[in-house]
């Protein structure tokens, strides 16, 4: 299975997490391609049987600058059926925590994405670490990889850590 990971980060924490995934992906047998997303034009997309994005928040509602040529490109293909993931860094305790990622998938879905509704969220202060802690005691990463490419929705809460 091929997958990609396409993040922003400005703390450091997202680009933590897309590591971690990058690590579990491959761990489970994936051929894994990793960029930041300002440097991928969003029509790769179509190349792979998976993607994750990765995101910050900015200005606690806001898509970091980074993503925003990405979103803009989002309207220029037909992406029915392409399988994304979320994942990100924000601050957990406003209003409306890791906005740009509700943001991104809303306009990913809206284009024919196959957006899932399980999301890891952590909070801005944590360490990144703490997503691997919690992706190391849980036997679902066993089978994330499978569920996501069968379209099992199986979880479909966000995972605060």
């Amino acid at each position: 299975m091929k997958v990609f990971i396409g993040y922003v980060s400005l703390s450091g924490n997202t680009e933590k997490m897309a590591v971690i995934i990058k690590n579990r992906m491959k761990a489970a047998g994936c051929k894994v391609y990793m960029e930041r997303l300002d440097t991928v034009e969003v029509d790769i997309l179509k190349d792979f049987d998976l993607a994750f994005i990765g995101l910050y928040t900015w200005n606690k509602e806001d898509l970091p600058y980074e993503a925003n040529e990405f979103n803009k490109e989002i309207e220029q293909v037909d992406f029915q059926g392409v399988k994304v993931a979320f994942f990100g860094a924000g601050d957990l305790t406003h209003t409306k925590p890791c906005a740009a990622i509700n943001i991104l998938s809303d306009r990913m879905k809206e284009y024919g994405f196959h957006v899932f509704e399980k999301i890891l969220k952590i909070h801005q202060e944590s360490s990144a670490d703490h997503a691997l802690i919690w992706g190391n005691k849980r036997k679902k990463w066993r089978f994330l990889s499978r569920n996501l490419v069968l379209s099992i929705q199986k979880y479909q809460k966000s995972a605060y850590l």
